[in-house]
């Protein structure tokens, strides 16, 4: 006897442990919101400039070729007050007093230059470390992201099953009311009843009605919401059947310390770490290596003097057929070093630390504000546990309530009234055991979310 309740409890206790919370349709329900989801698509495309940003940074390190060309004519008038000196032969004073001079020429210059940083003053390295941990805290609240979308969509489905639950309970009241208008007719021709009582069951059923209409319009709404949210057609999802169950939990090691929010805040604090040292290092000096090729020609140049030559008086001008120079190689280091940069840095440090600062304070205050989250929504779904049992056990009465009202209003033993009572009381009964277990649900969800774990892989085991 021991041993087959053993096989029983354990066959039991294997299908609590095998339990789907989600069934296959509804798992590809969330996976098709999670592909959908605009904000998710562009919160992607922003990780992806953050990426190529960090890569541009980490390039700095890459030599760089680079040319540069220019051709120009230039004209100028010169005034030059340079020692006299007197010519040997002719005895001509030269540039005696001030001496106007009018040059002008034709100038073509070209150059190819390598560089090469050797040494960013710790900015490239810890710019890049920054930018990584930016990356990685949007890569946690992605996963906040696709938690809020996952419960968004089971909570639309769980309210559509909600509603068919009520369709359900209104159609079977609706059934019970025509058999008692049906026999209440019977007895009315008979003289046993009143028309009054048909009166009254004629108005309950308007009401059933009129529930019927304002349901009918709020699940086609809702299949609108899960359309939008998935994209699948609202043909396709009203052919499936979802389940509207209490969530079974298994135990988890999971913390409110595991909630994405806060690792972001972590990453987030670790990023203003490597920015106060990029400006802390501020002082460093910037090394690169250079190499240079060159070509230049000055050509079709003339500059008039205001002197003559002697005999002759024809003007002393000085003329260049050109001027030409290639190829010219330069190769060196060279650095930059901001000795003073008019306590820039330094406020740019202070005002990184107050970041850091308030971050750091969000982060406490988001631990506090969680922890606390997170025993409420253990406390919140335990109890509405409790309450799927106690709602179940108020269905089963408010059932047993509705036959016995049934039997006696059948015997003359209570009014119409009384009749009528016991019916909206056993819909109310059914409707609010299936509104606990959609509650429960809900808690479930909120649950894992509340110690990291709600996640699409998590939701598929």
């Amino acid at each position: 006897m021991q041993k087959i309740l053993f096989i029983i409890l354990f066959f039991v206790f294997s299908n609590i442990l095998a339990q789907k919370n989600l069934t296959d349709h509804e798992l590809e329900l969330i996976q098709l919101g999670l592909q959908k989801s605009y904000t998710l698509k562009n919160a992607t495309y922003e990780l992806s400039i953050d990426t190529l940003e960090n890569k541009a940074i980490k390039q700095n390190f890459i030599p760089t070729l680079s040319m540069d060309g220019v051709y120009g004519y230039g004209a100028a008038d010169l005034n030059v007050d340079v020692p006299a000196f007197q010519l040997p032969i002719a005895g001509i004073d030269l540039f005696e007093g001030d001496t106007d001079f009018n040059a002008k020429g034709q100038v073509f210059s070209s150059s190819l230059t390598a560089k090469m940083l050797l040494f960013s003053g710790m900015q490239v390295s810890y710019g890049s470390k920054a930018t990584q941990e930016k990356i990685k805290a949007k890569n946690f609240m992605l996963d906040k992201e696709r938690a809020d979308i996952i419960i968004d969509i089971v909570d639309t489905f769980d309210k559509i099953e909600l509603l068919h639950k009520s369709e359900i309970i209104i159609a079977e009241s609706e059934k019970r009311l025509a058999k008692e208008k049906e026999k209440l007719i019977k007895a009315i021709e008979n003289g046993l009843a009143t028309p009054y009582d048909r009166e009254k069951i004629s108005a309950a059923e308007l009401k059933l009605a009129s529930k019927k209409t304002e349901l009918y319009g709020n699940i086609d709404l809702l299949y609108l919401k899960l359309k939008m949210l998935t994209g699948k057609e609202v043909s396709d999802l009203e052919t499936y059947n979802f389940e509207l169950k209490p969530w079974v939990l298994a135990e988890s090691n999971g913390s409110y310390l595991n909630r994405p929010e806060l690792h972001a805040l972590e990453a987030t604090i670790k990023a203003y770490d490597y920015k106060l040292k990029m400006s802390r290092a501020a002082f460093l000096p910037k090394v690169q290596a250079f190499a240079s090729m060159a070509y230049f020609n000055l050509f079709d140049a003339s500059i008039k003097t205001p002197y003559n030559l002697p005999i002759s008086g024809q003007p002393i001008n000085l003329d260049m057929n050109h001027f030409r120079s290639f190829p010219t190689y330069m190769v060196g280091v060279g650095f930059h070093w901001d000795i003073f940069s008019g306590l820039k840095h330094s406020s740019e440090t202070q005002k990184t630390s107050i970041e850091k600062n308030i971050v750091e304070n969000k982060k406490t205050d988001a631990e506090e504000k969680l922890e606390l989250y997170a025993k409420k929504i253990r406390i919140d779904f335990d109890v509405k546990n409790k309450q799927i049992a106690l709602k179940e056990k108020e269905m089963v009465v408010a059932e047993n309530t509705l036959k016995l009202a049934i039997k006696s209003y059948r015997e003359g033993l209570i009014t119409i009234s009384e009749r009528l009572e016991a019916e909206i009381n056993y819909q109310m009964a059914v409707l609010e055991y299936y509104k606990m277990i959609s509650m429960q649900r809900h808690a479930a969800l909120e649950l894992l979310l509340s110690n990291g774990s709600l996640n699409l892989n998590n939701l598929s085991n």
